[in-house]
């Protein structure tokens, strides 16, 4: 096998099997672009239930109250008395560090938008229009030998769309549904600069796109003060979640550029499994002031397979969430009184594990939910956390994310008749 491009004359794939085992042999170095852990399975995968539980250690799955948009649980629409519309926005810093280097990463990203809209206020029947992100893949880490220098950069990621509905069939009990449909688009390039000028330089280009519908069943139930004949358990919920697995089609394409041509190598398409998801979290009311909430989320990606073959990269992820909420006084003209306050910390067994090394996260999180009109709210938080420790060929990221959310009714959208 030789390493040689012949500047007119390339024989593609010669080329391809050379620059694999090249890539193989050769150490990373970080550069600006973001974290290197993104590039397996299908990026960094996202857990947002809205921006009020993001400020809460992302603990939310059996809250259920008027006034926001629970993205977690379905169930939790039945609490909705009015039309609502939540959007965000985050801002994350990242510094990442291992054995060679260091560098910074900055990106803004779109947090989507959902509606909440009440039908049947005595069955508890809700509608839930949803377009949120599920995974963000965005990195570019550099390799050296004495031969060549590789870029290695991706970005894209997939996205759901979201239609679910609550019920009630009494009222401790509530159940909820979403139809889940995830698409989106990765794109990775190898990026290669020979040090040679008898080598060709260029890159190769591969663009997935993957598509496919999973289901989201949720419960709420409020009983516990009743079954037990406790009033101190009657500002307890219990929730769980459960999501479908499912196969995603990936249309995959392959492009190799020089400064000379660009061939597309490769079309074709395949699979790649989402596996079943299983949460279950609590709540509760302290003094009907004070919320405390906490989660637990499972997801066995191990077995997953990604284009008919299982990546060592590639581990069940499992995250625990806990969190504090101080809700506003409502009888009162002072602005501070009636922000909400809020806190928490989550541990995440991330489904990346290089080597043999898991990739765990620690984050702690805090935020406030300021009054902005009669039933709008401006929601900020911030967290930061590490992911990853400096060790062999791994990197540590040090990770402060700031995040911005609008929450409002249908009073915004009133229309009053003119005198």
């Amino acid at each position: 096998m030789t390493m040689r491009v012949p500047r007119l004359n390339i024989d593609f794939s010669r080329f391809l099997v050379a620059l694999t085992a090249l890539t193989v042999s050769i150490t990373s170095n970080l550069e600006a672009g973001g974290p290197n852990y993104s590039r397996f399975g299908i990026g960094d995968l996202s857990y947002y239930g809205s921006s009020r539980t993001d400020a809460m250690g992302g603990a939310g799955i059996a809250l259920m109250s008027d006034g926001f948009i629970n993205r977690l649980n379905p169930a939790a629409l039945r609490a909705i008395s009015r039309t609502r519309i939540s959007a965000g926005f985050d801002y994350t810093h990242i510094s990442s560090m291992d054995a060679r280097g260091s560098g910074t990463y900055r990106r803004g990203a779109f947090k989507g938008v959902a509606f909440g809209i009440p039908l049947d206020g005595q069955h508890g029947i809700g509608l839930l229009l949803e377009s949120s992100p599920y995974s963000v893949v965005n990195y570019a880490t550099e390799a050296t030998d004495d031969r060549v220098q590789q870029t290695f950069y991706g970005s894209g990621g997939l996205s759901v769309l979201g239609l679910g509905t609550s019920y009630a069939p009494d009222s401790l009990l509530t159940f909820g549904a979403k139809l889940n449909y995830l698409h989106g688009r990765i794109r990775q390039v190898n990026r290669f600069d020979f040090f040679n000028a008898d080598f060709t330089d260029g890159e190769v280009d591969r663009s997935d796109y993957y598509s496919g519908f999973n289901l989201t069943l949720g419960a709420i139930w409020t009983g516990a003060g009743r079954l037990f004949n406790a009033p101190s358990l009657e500002p307890l919920s219990l929730g769980v979640i459960l999501t479908t697995p499912t196969m995603l089609d990936v249309d995959r394409t392959r492009l190799l550029i020089t400064n000379q041509i660009s061939d597309t190598t490769f079309t074709g398409s395949g699979t790649v499994d989402v596996p079943i998801a299983f949460g279950a979290g609590f709540s509760y009311l302290v003094a009907s002031r004070y919320y405390v909430t906490g989660d637990v989320f499972y997801q066995p990606w191990e077995r997953a397979s990604f284009f008919g073959s299982h990546s060592s990269e590639i581990r069940n992820a499992l995250r625990i969430g806990i969190g504090f909420e101080s809700l506003p006084q409502r009888d009162t003209e002072a602005y501070w009184s009636r922000v909400a306050y809020r806190a928490g910390f989550y541990y995440n067994s991330t489904y990346y594990k290089i080597g043999s090394t898991p990739i765990n996260e620690f984050f702690v999180t805090t935020g406030a939910g300021l009054p902005m009109g009669p039933d709008a709210r401006l929601n900020v938080g911030l967290h930061a956390g590490v992911r990853g420790e400096v060790s062999g060929l791994l990197q540590r990221d040090l990770i402060v994310r700031l995040t911005f959310s609008l929450s409002a009714s249908e009073t915004w959208f009133l229309q009053f008749e003119e005198e």
